[in-house]
């Protein structure tokens, strides 16, 4: 299944990280917040935070890069939309790494950056409105609305009407799609807005 299990100093109790929840021991059946994080590469993450220290732990897999993905039927970016599993496939986001869908009425943005090995998942909404986009190059998308230009590693509008605006992340997990498939057996595979 190829899923990280966690267990915490304190209780012992065993984690999912694709469900948050406590699977055994005596936190079970517990739900932690999701948190918005990246998977990202060494080399963006360091050129977007300059002044970064690290922690240097014992490392139990290879390196993480670009090349992580040279297989994308294997991965899927999953997230949740009112208690609905989703799944984006690596292969239309590799295909097309900005795309736009709705899920109920939530209008979502989804980027790939291929030089971080990064997926990001934004919400739409800016002001009141919903936005459509566009890829402009590998690092700068546009609203179709203002012509605004953003940022598609972190949803950051750097010139335009919109600048200073920032699009709202949404957590979202980077995961083998037959792990993801099998915490989230009713999961939706999301088929893009064109």
């Amino acid at each position: 299944m190829r899923s990280l299990v966690m267990s915490d100093v304190e209780t012992k109790t065993e984690w999912s990280h694709l469900l948050g929840r406590g699977m055994a021991g005596k936190l079970k059946g517990r739900k932690l917040k999701p948190v918005i994080t990246d998977m990202i590469t060494w080399s963006v993450w360091k050129e977007q935070h300059p002044d970064t220290t690290v922690l240097d732990m014992s490392r139990t897999s290879r390196k993480y890069s670009s090349q992580f993905y040279r297989d994308p039927n294997r991965f899927v970016f999953g997230f949740e939309v009112n208690g609905q599993a989703y799944a984006l496939p690596m292969t239309d986001m590799k295909a097309n790494p900005v795309h736009q869908f709705s899920k109920g009425k939530q209008p979502f943005l989804a980027t790939f950056d291929r030089e971080g090995a990064v997926t990001h998942l934004f919400e739409r909404h800016v002001d009141g409105r919903v936005l459509d986009f566009e890829q402009v190059n590998d690092l700068i998308m546009t609203d179709q609305q203002t012509a605004s230009h953003w940022n598609r590693r972190d949803g950051n509008c750097v010139q335009g009407e919109q600048q200073g605006k920032m699009l709202t992340q949404r957590v979202g997990i980077m995961s083998f799609r037959n792990a993801w498939q099998n915490f989230h057996p009713d999961s939706q595979d999301v088929s893009f807005d064109h």
